[in-house]
């Protein structure tokens, strides 16, 4: 990542500090060559971005214990977008990891992972909300996926209401029980643990560095993300 130049786009002193390290940091062996090397600060989002059939995303935990919860659409129809429940039922498993694929409302395949350090991804499809916040634990005006993924997709002109369900969770772990029972556990990721989508057709991808603090999905401590888009050549 170039320091240099984030010191120009931000300014002096706008950083802070730790982010600042954090960005400075080498991000590991990339198997390809770098288009994009991008730091996501503690409950923060992305800029929607437009990647290439075959190119790589890569998603790394910084800190640990941290999710990322992401949206695909269709560039040629955003009302496409990526279908958590398609997704499973082609897998046929609720457990997404390395080697499944990510299935559009249409029936298009989106993008595949290609590599997943964890292994642990909430693939039902929801974020979390303001309106789901207030329910479940009587707070207000709290940051959230919804809020994040809205201004991830700026650029498009999306309002809250045109977020649908069709969130992947990455780095989630949600412990399902046998008497039907689900449970947001603490990630189990580690810093520098990483999770690599391939682009299987030109897609928009929309990220929110998850806000929650007030229950386990991100250890109660949401910490910085980074992205680095890649292509193999």
């Amino acid at each position: 990542m170039d320091i240099s130049r984030l010191k120009t786009l931000w300014g002096p002193g706008e950083l802070l500090d730790y982010e600042l390290k954090r960005a400075s940091t080498h991000p590991g062996e990339i198997p390809g060559d770098v288009i994009e090397d991008v730091l996501i600060p503690a409950r923060g989002y992305l800029p929607a971005r437009l990647l290439s059939t075959g190119e790589v995303m890569r998603f790394i935990d910084v800190e640990g214990q941290q999710v990322a919860d992401i949206i695909l659409y269709d560039p040629k129809n955003l009302k496409n977008l990526s279908s958590m429940n398609n997704t499973t039922l082609i897998n046929r498993t609720w457990k997404i990891s390395t080697g499944h694929a990510f299935y559009a409302k249409f029936g298009q395949r989106m993008a595949t992972i290609i590599k997943d350090t964890v292994g642990t991804n909430g693939a039902a499809g929801s974020f979390c909300s303001a309106e789901l916040n207030r329910v479940r634990y009587g707070v207000e005006g709290t940051h959230s996926c919804r809020i994040n993924l809205t201004a991830s997709m700026g650029a498009y002109n999306f309002a809250p209401a045109d977020i649908e369900e069709g969130c992947c969770s990455l780095f989630m772990n949600v412990s399902y029980k046998p008497d039907g029972g689900l449970e947001l556990l603490p990630p189990i990721s580690k810093p520098g643990d990483h999770l690599d989508l391939r682009a299987d057709m030109d897609i928009v991808v929309a990220i929110s560095n998850c806000p929650s603090e007030h229950n386990a999905v991100n250890a109660w401590n949401p910490t910085p993300l980074r992205i680095v888009t890649y292509h193999t050549g």
